[in-house]
This record gives C-alpha cells, structure tokens and sequence, in this order.
C-alpha cells in the first residue's frame, strides 16, 4: 500500500530523483511506524483511564462532599479540596498494606506484582480493576472502620475542626462508595465488611 503511495507520488511529481524517491519512502515508513506507536500509546491510556474509573468515583465523591460542606459552611476553602481529594482515597492504602504486607502471598497478590515487575501496565490495571472486588481480605474495609469515621467526623464537628469534618467524611464517602459497588457488581457486601481486621 506505502509503495503504491510512492509510486503515485513519484508520477504526480514527474520526473523525481530516485535518490529522492527513497528518502521519500523511508520518511514515509518512518511517520506510518511512529503514528502507529503513538496510536497504540493513547489507545493504552484510554484503557488504563478506562479501567482506573473507580478511582474517579471516589475522587468524585469526595469533591462532592467538600461542596456539599461549602454550602454548609458559606465558605470556600481550597484546602478542603485537596483534603477531600486524600481523604477519598486514602482508604486504598489498605490494598497496598494487603500486596506489601500480610497479603503477599496470595495469588491475585502474585499476580499484580509480576504484572508490576514486567511493567505490563495495561494488564496490571485490568487484574487490580477486576479482582480488587473478590478480596475479602483486606484489613480496615469494614463497617466498624467506618462507624468509627462517622464518630471522628462528628467529633471534628463538634470542636468546629473543619478539616477534619472533610477529611474523615471524605473517607466515609469512599468506604460508603465501596459497600454500594460490592451489592451492585457481587450481588451482596463482601465478607470483610462484617469482620474486623483480617480474617483469621
């Protein structure tokens, strides 16, 4: 087909160098190779922002809550964002306590990390999208952890602390978030939302 372009390209032209002829094709060659690869690059990030979208649910919740609180309080504040930002997903370092620590030698833990370790990031966030719902491990994902936050947050509440009422209601959001996805995408709450700490 490039060939073909070359060829078209060389009567349209007329009487052309062959020397030319060549530069022309192997500039054309280069371009199609180098298009394909940034092709292939954003067509990777699409799928990687595709398959991170639950993360952006709860940075999304926690910007709606730092709203939410906005109005409350008359009052705007840019630190609440960035700390309803943190607050949102600072739950899932549990994830990361569970692939680092007392999890490690789980299969799905085997998984992520030799997707991590062969930097294959496309499979790494289709293992970590698709199989972080079927860990029923995972230590602080519960609903005593979250009663806890609530408290926090009403005591913060209480005292007037601010940051603290958008720090721990943002957790809230992600925890609530998390209970809401597991009964749409399992049908029922994980086990660990039950349990406290991890399981015996």
């Amino acid at each position: 087909m490039y060939d073909r372009f070359i060829e078209l390209l060389y009567y349209s032209i007329g009487d052309f160098p062959v020397s030319n002829a060549k530069l022309l094709r192997s500039a054309v060659y280069s371009g199609v190779h180098s298009m394909r690869r940034s092709i292939a690059r954003i067509r990777g990030m699409g799928f990687i922002l595709w398959q991170s979208r639950h993360m952006a649910y709860h940075v999304m919740l926690g910007l709606l809550w730092a709203w939410f609180l906005r109005e409350l309080w008359g009052e705007f504040n840019l630190k609440w964002i960035w700390t309803a930002v943190i607050g949102s997903v600072l739950p899932d370092i549990d994830h990361f306590n569970y692939w680092l620590g007392y999890g490690r030698h789980d299969t799905y833990t085997q998984e992520v990390l030799a997707h991590l370790k062969k930097r294959e990031w496309r499979m790494l966030f289709y293992v970590v999208a698709t199989g972080h719902k079927l860990n029923t491990s995972l230590s602080y994902h519960n609903i005593y952890v979250v009663g806890i936050l609530i408290a926090l947050s009403a005591g913060a509440s209480f005292y007037d602390w601010r940051i603290g009422v958008v720090l721990f209601g943002a957790m809230v959001t992600h925890y609530l978030f998390d209970i809401a996805d597991d009964l749409v995408v399992l049908g029922e709450m994980n086990s660990n939302w039950k349990r406290w700490g991890r399981p015996r």
